[in-house]
């Protein structure tokens, strides 16, 4: 079988090269790693609960030469790195406290946040929705975490600077992580010692008391959860926002669905994140020989799960190129790949969805009109962890 070469991209040319690549074969090699690419739905879903189909693990810390150091150990303690026994008895311990109603206490806060954001925008006529909402996943993380609001802007420094472990970095990249990884510890660490003598209405307070048959997290592992959580939620969540808002902006009668009550914020999240995702791509590695595409890769190998390509399928679903608000209103929708699957999937889904929520819901309230400041078809990309939009200006409608 011949493989086609894929050239990832971070713009929307992506998504052609995906459907290209899709039409031809059930998956293509990438051009800059030789991972080879799962592009169609069933067979991401299927790899996604395969046991033997893992994380990367600390495979591209190896490649960038980052040996024994602060940063790799933190790294490979996180639950992300982590496999078998050691992450689901973390994933137990985290998921008694980080549930879906540990979230919904927040979503007003979140609610709060989005309107004042563009109660700003409002006031002075015009602005960059990029930089607007920035920010705002992490001081949501931030307020579920218990971290006073007036210390949110150092969690962005943090956040920046370490949202892109996760992939291949620069000399530059891997010094500001570690500097950040530092500060960002110490800060944790105070804010535990607090909570350790002092319970508060907070997830680190939560996780303090969680336990399952004796067991609790120790106070290092607690600190790195912290740290994990923080930097998986920053930049993905907030590039999704983007990418969201972009595909709104292009579609600005889709807005009037949720004003109408055809679909509801739930719906159009489901469908912006299907149709424009800001994480398109999920690396795993093979613990063992995994027939995929009809041919047996041997152990070691390098695969990206293409939730983008899968999420677009035809196959699967129906009129896929096509923006649809009402898809996920319709109880036969297929399921969105994009959280992941099996023991891997997104514990951070809930809050992310509640965040990218309530702000479609904000701004699809008729007061909110925007108008675009640029070239819908023309806008430049950036990819930190995520891909997104790397400006929007708008203006205020009338």
């Amino acid at each position: 079988m011949s493989e086609p070469v894929l050239q990832r991209a971070i713009d929307e040319s992506l998504h052609d090269g995906l459907r290209q690549a899709r039409a031809a074969s059930p998956t293509a090699i990438d051009a800059d790693t030789g991972a080879v690419v799962v592009l169609r739905y069933a067979e991401v879903e299927r790899l996604a609960h395969d046991p033997r189909v893992l994380g990367v693990g600390l495979s591209f810390f190896d490649f960038m030469g980052i040996g024994d150091s602060e940063l790799r150990r933190w790294y490979g303690s996180l639950m992300f790195t982590n496999e078998g026994e050691p992450h689901h008895r973390l994933r137990r311990l985290v998921a008694r406290a980080f549930t879906p109603r540990s979230v919904e206490r927040h979503r007003a806060w979140a609610r709060q946040l989005a309107s004042e954001k563009l109660s700003q925008l409002a006031d002075i006529g015009e602005g960059d929705l990029v930089d607007l909402f920035a920010d705002l996943p992490i001081a949501v993380i931030c307020r579920l975490l218990g971290v006073p609001d007036g210390e949110v802007g150092r969690f962005v420094k943090y956040g920046d600077a370490l949202s892109p472990v996760f992939g291949l970095m620069t000399a530059e990249q891997i010094q500001e992580a570690s500097d950040a990884l530092v500060e960002l510890t110490v800060e944790v660490d105070r804010i535990v010692a607090e909570r350790s003598a002092h319970r508060d209405d907070d997830l680190i307070s939560d996780l303090l008391d969680a336990e399952e048959d004796g067991d609790r997290l120790t106070r290092e592992e607690l600190v790195t959860m912290v740290g994990n959580l923080i930097v998986g939620g920053h930049d993905t969540t907030a590039s999704q926002i983007h990418c969201t808002l972009l595909t709104l902006l292009r579609h600005p009668d889709s807005l009037h669905f949720v004003r109408d009550g055809e679909a509801s914020a739930t719906d159009i999240v489901n469908e912006t994140i299907r149709f424009e995702p800001s994480i398109p791509f999920v690396p795993r590695t093979l613990a063992e020989p995994v027939d995929i595409g009809g041919v047996e890769r041997p152990a070691g190998s390098l695969v990206f799960l293409s939730t983008a390509s899968a999420n677009r399928d035809d196959s699967v679903w129906d009129d896929p190129e096509t923006f649809r608000p009402q898809r996920f209103a319709q109880p036969d929708a297929p399921r969105l790949l994009s959280f992941g699957s099996g023991p891997h999937y997104c514990l951070g889904a809930a809050l992310a969805r509640m965040t990218l929520e309530e702000v479609v819901a904000t701004f699809a309230e008729p007061s909110r009109e925007l108008a675009p400041l640029f070239d819908l078809d023309g806008a430049d990309w950036r990819e930190v962890l995520g891909r997104s939009p790397a400006a929007l200006p708008v203006t205020r409608r009338g």
